[in-house]
């Protein structure tokens, strides 16, 4: 049966890739990877690519167009500045090659590495299994296709415990160093700190990060100039329908600003005080500590766009081939919850039957990974998949949200004035994205609520099992 399932997912993302898939939005290759590079390339001119100096360089990409503003900030750590230098050597469509392979690399190390972790011995099926899986998966796809190095960071959270479990630890901090390049993400490996050899590796990290950022911006003085840049960037985007916070999502749903911020501070605590106790505990292994903040940190983040859920994989992974029982079938729509691009619905209609296929094809890969035969009544529930994203879809498509940037007037300029955060806080005004809408906010709950069930249940099966119960006890889990 599981055969069969691998079969039918692979049937569904082939038909998803290259049957019913979209039209290419216009403008740049890997969108987001146009910040990136026009930092580096802003840096070998010697502009600054905090400031707006960044879009002269941004404005010569391919597919941008410059008759208007249309500034994409570059906000991340500057101990990376190196490497987009070194890619901005290359013309776009040459760099984009480049990155596209380490995207790729990140791909499949993101897949097999979460597998590698979650389970003892694998077959070459669930390989290819958990690789379908990814392909299914809405935040990793969608940041492989704008180029986003929040798939490079949640490769590296998974490269650096499989490199602490072999104790390689100057691998482990690069590979450490490498998360941090979206610190979101990287700051999930703090639940590692468990023993001397990983406080060893994870700070020679830090020191990567933030002395390489200090040596890059000239000093300290400046890396807090820095910081206080990230604040107002956060500040920009905080309520917007791009952010699938949990304050972004109670404003959404019709909080006001101060009720939104409390439950989001409130949540945030709560989440952060259980994740110390579950990893102060010693239930959990460092590998079992880091999956469980993999999947609680969107929870507790003030600031997370689609793609930064990448880092859920390892953790549905993990549920998915550790979970018992009944927990089984509640870890593959947990799984869904986050692989689905809910808020995609509402800004490409079009998509609908492209995320309906993946929806399917995540449902069958999730099946397939399961140790365990479904009954064919389990694999029949998977139309519930595809019905859950038809009723989305149609409530979606009444609550349209526009793309950035192309829903921004062609004359848009900004006054010459403005930092750059509030140059892009004006760009989502003008496109439309900073509108409430609670449909747009129940969408964005669906994944905040799927990480919500993958914690409770990682918590419950990467507990270890008593040593005197039978086997065929541990496997039967709760019903």
């Amino acid at each position: 049966m599981r055969s069969l399932a691998l079969a039918g997912a692979l049937v569904a993302l082939g038909i998803a890739f290259f049957a019913v898939r979209p039209a290419r939005t216009p403008g740049p290759v890997m969108r987001d990877f146009e910040a990136y590079y026009a930092a580096g390339s802003s840096r070998l001119a010697g502009d600054d690519p905090y400031s707006r100096e960044i879009w002269r360089a941004e404005r010569r990409v391919p597919g941008v167009i410059a008759s208007r503003d249309e500034l994409l900030p570059f906000a991340g750590p500057p101990f990376g500045l190196p490497l987009w230098e070194m890619l901005a050597q290359l013309d776009y469509a040459h760099a984009t090659l480049v990155w596209g392979v380490v995207l790729a690399l990140g791909f499949v190390t993101l897949g097999l590495g979460s597998l590698a972790i979650a389970s003892g011995p694998i077959p070459p099926r669930e390989w290819l299994a958990v690789l379908v899986l990814g392909g299914a998966f809405g935040p990793l796809t969608s940041g492989m296709a704008l180029g986003q190095v929040a798939v490079v960071a949640s490769a590296a959270t998974v490269g650096t415990l499989l490199l602490l479990r072999l104790r390689n630890l100057l691998p482990a901090a690069f590979c450490a160093s490498l998360a941090a390049l979206q610190p979101n993400i990287g700051i999930t490996l703090a639940a590692a700190l468990r023993d001397r050899r990983t406080a060893i590796a994870l700070g020679f990290a830090a020191t990567i990060a933030v002395g390489g950022s200090a040596l890059e911006l000239g000093g300290f003085a400046p890396l807090l100039r820095y910081l206080a840049l990230l604040g107002e960037h956060a500040g920009a985007e905080r309520f917007i329908a791009i952010q699938t916070t949990p304050s972004a999502v109670a404003r959404a749903l019709g909080a006001d600003e101060r009720v939104a911020q409390t439950i989001a501070i409130a949540l945030a605590v709560a989440v952060l005080v259980a994740l110390v106790a579950q990893c102060l505990s010693r239930r959990y292994d460092q590998a079992g500590c880091v999956a469980l903040a993999c999947a609680a940190v969107p929870l507790a983040l003030p600031f997370a766009h689609e793609h930064d859920f990448t880092i859920a994989f390892l953790p549905a992974v993990v549920c998915l081939r550790r979970a018992s029982g009944a927990w089984r079938v509640w870890s593959v729509a947990a799984t869904l919850a986050v692989a689905v691009d809910w808020l995609g619905l509402a800004q490409r209609p079009s998509g609908l039957p492209a995320t309906l296929w993946l929806a399917l094809a995540a449902a069958l890969a999730a099946f397939a990974l399961i140790p365990w035969n479904p009954r064919p009544l389990h694999l029949l529930a998977l139309l519930a998949a595809p019905g859950a994203v038809a009723l989305a879809d149609a409530l979606a498509v009444a609550h349209p949200l526009a793309v950035w940037p192309d829903a921004l007037p062609r004359v848009f300029h900004a006054a010459l004035t403005l930092a750059p955060a509030e140059v892009w806080r004006q760009e989502q005004l003008a496109s439309g994205i900073a509108r409430l809408d609670p449909v747009w906010g129940a969408l964005r709950l669906v994944p905040l609520a799927g990480c919500a069930v993958l914690w409770s249940i990682a918590s419950f099966s990467l507990r270890p099992r008593p040593a005197n119960v039978p086997p065929a006890a541990r496997a039967s889990g709760p019903r």
